[in-house]
């Protein structure tokens, strides 16, 4: 069942009366992460130094993204870790509950997303998937380079984009000049990439044991997916294209899901609340298998 929001209060606001209320719960996040800061493993080993040397960024050993990102992530390098984590977390917070509102969903779906198990992981690891969320509120060729930051999170959603687009070859110029002009300046970052992703595979806690991909059993889902995308051109191929990404990967994390599951809420917020559920069942047997073990 969908829900339609059309006469919620935050739809009649005007831009900058929108701006104001992101604003003031951007601060407000940055303080409360601030008072009750997470452990944000990732954003303190990986993507903080990251963001110190962003034009070098495989230097450090457990960057396994797209070297733009630190381009992206390099303002926050002028304010300290305890503050950068704060405001890192606080942008998860506020992007990915402003993506379920830009998507038309209501209360319910705000407070599944942002009580989910991915989201919550999302927010202990200090992941940035708000980078790949923001290509969500662009559903254009700007869109498509910033989902290449986290292809995982949802670039099969593209797909969608695509079909919608009266000029195509625009669609495809911009992500495609991103990824000339970052061969220009980082050079052989692949080969880096490559090196960076064997190094972590060789941790006591590689990228296997975070892993909650099931492909490739799920590539004849995919493949279904993609072919309703191309062929049917509903209302939910942008859903379907996300949903569609993870069939197709070998690996993501759990906090990968995060939007996933908000695109979900938005338009099924009754349906998801049983996934929300199905979502917290997996820790919990995580759990339990590591006191038995």
């Amino acid at each position: 069942m969908k829900i339609d929001s059309k006469n919620d209060y935050l739809d009649k606001l005007t831009i900058p009366q929108k701006t104001i209320v992101i604003s003031v719960l951007f601060i407000s996040g940055i303080l409360l992460f601030l008072l009750f800061p997470t452990s944000s493993v990732d954003w303190i080993g990986t993507f903080y130094p990251v963001s110190q040397n962003p034009l070098d960024p495989y230097k450090i050993k457990s960057f396994i993204n797209p070297p733009w990102i630190g381009i992206i992530l390099y303002p926050l390098h002028f304010f300290s870790l305890h503050l950068s984590k704060a405001i890192n977390s606080s942008l998860t917070l506020v992007i990915i509950g402003s993506l379920v509102k830009f998507k038309k969903g209501n209360l319910l779906s705000i407070f599944l997303t942002l009580t989910s198990f991915p989201f919550i992981s999302l927010l202990t690891n200090g992941g940035i998937e708000w980078i790949p969320a923001i290509g969500f509120f662009f559903q254009n060729g700007f869109g498509v380079f910033l989902l290449l930051s986290k292809p995982q999170c949802g670039i099969l959603s593209a797909t969608s984009w695509f079909f919608q687009k009266k000029n195509k070859f625009i669609f495809l110029l911009i992500p495609c000049v991103g990824i000339f002009l970052s061969f220009i300046l980082w050079k052989k970052w692949i080969i880096n990439f490559i090196s960076n992703l064997n190094y972590v595979n060789t941790l006591p806690f590689g990228l296997s044991d975070w892993n909650a991909s099931l492909f490739p059993w799920t590539i004849p889902i995919g493949l279904i997916l993609l072919y309703l995308i191309i062929k049917k051109r509903g209302d939910n191929n942008e859903l379907l294209g996300t949903l569609a990404t993870f069939c197709f990967f070998p690996y993501f994390a759990p906090h990968s899901l995060t939007i996933l599951f908000a695109l979900i809420s938005a338009s099924y917020p009754l349906a998801s609340l049983i996934i929300w559920l199905l979502l917290w069942v997996y820790p919990i047997i995580t759990y339990l298998n590591l006191i038995i073990y």
